[in-house]
């Protein structure tokens, strides 16, 4: 099972694959904040530091917007990723 570690919150989840963030992230009280939860506020932008590949590919939506708000390149939203395959280490970002 892929783990999901929150540098953050100094907090490693292991998780079923294809498992939403964002219902691991309420499941187990972690730090990471959700607003509209559709991808439209940016309030869970996260920062993948390790395991971008095991993130479900970003959508057209997803990527417009982390544009539009001048998100870095390893900037992700966790109400539109899902864990699969392996081992994902993010962060709050700032």
């Amino acid at each position: 099972m892929p783990k999901v570690t929150i540098k953050t919150d100094d907090l490693t989840i292991e998780v079923k694959d294809d498992y939403p963030l964002i219902d691991m992230c309420e499941d187990h009280d972690t730090s990471i904040l959700f607003g509209c939860r559709d991808g439209a506020c940016g309030a869970c932008m996260v920062k993948v530091i390790e395991g971008d590949e095991h993130l479900s590919p970003m959508g057209e939506d997803e990527k417009d917007f982390l544009e539009t708000m001048g998100a870095e390149p390893d900037e992700r939203l966790a109400c539109q990723c899902k864990v699969s395959g392996g081992n994902v280490k993010i962060d709050v970002s700032e």
